[in-house]
């Protein structure tokens, strides 16, 4: 990509005008219409530098062909020296770097999983892959988060899957009458809205519920009127995982290839 190309990349990610950068960096308007058209082939050493700065890029991400027009944030690794990564890879790399140890084995885990999954041609026909989560232990409420199994499925695609991001086990009767225990449910990673089940995370354990609130009042409710509503406190970090869409009804369990 040409510089042209990345200063206009990152200042259109920015929701910059021209004469926004112009503004923010201190190189006259006129200057910057004409490197980023292209019409300047050699901008000057400084005025490069100020466009950097504003818009949060490296002038040697700027200056080399073999970079991705993506990725842009410069990153000193230890044993591959300077990389550059997209925001979205930024912000996976700053996650990770915040879990405990067990959180990182277990995302590190499922990363080898996906990896070995990878290769694998896709079903033919109107079908897709979907990774599974399986709850290792069920709590007094909820099933724990410490331990999963990942299972990839084959799965049937239809108006569920095909907006399907996982889908996850349901190990209680919590969801009884409506799906059994045993069913595959698949999750969307958006938040639930106002009477819609969600995926929610309160401490350590999982809930398919729906999330009530009313005035003092916070909690989750379940489709079985047995199970009693789990209450929210204000000191809880309560964490939608995603929406319920619905069970995954045709499926076949793939084994994790070696």
């Amino acid at each position: 990509m040409s510089i042209s190309t990345k200063l206009t990349a990152a200042k259109h990610r920015l929701g910059f005008t021209s004469a926004e950068l112009a503004c923010r960096s201190g190189v006259p308007l006129s200057t910057v219409n004409k490197i980023l058209s292209g019409q300047t082939r050699h901008p000057s050493p400084q005025a490069l530098d100020q466009l950097c700065r504003t818009l949060g890029i490296s002038l040697s991400y700027l200056l080399k062909d073999d970079i991705p027009g993506g990725q842009y944030i410069p990153v000193q690794c230890e044993e591959t020296g300077l990389r550059y990564l997209s925001s979205q890879e930024w912000e996976l790399v700053r996650d990770y770097g915040v879990l405990t140890v067990q959180g990182r084995a277990m995302v590190d885990s499922l990363l080898e999983l996906l990896l070995n999954l990878s290769p694998l041609p896709l079903p033919t026909g109107k079908r897709r892959l979907l990774l599974c989560f399986q709850p290792a232990a069920q709590g007094l409420r909820g099933a724990y988060m410490d331990g999963f199994r990942y299972v990839p499925l084959d799965v049937t695609l239809d108006s569920v899957t095909e907006q399907a991001d996982f889908c996850l086990l349901l190990t209680d009767r919590s969801m009884e009458p409506v799906y059994l225990p045993g069913t595959m449910l698949a999750v969307k990673r958006q938040p639930a809205g106002p009477n819609q089940l969600g995926l929610f995370l309160l401490g350590h354990e999982l809930f398919f519920r729906t999330l009530s609130r009313s005035t003092g009042r916070t909690k989750l409710v379940a489709i079985n009127l047995e199970y009693k509503d789990v209450p929210v406190r204000r000191s809880d970090e309560l964490h939608c995982l995603g929406t319920i869409l619905g069970a995954v009804r045709d499926y076949v369990r793939l084994p994790a290839r070696e």
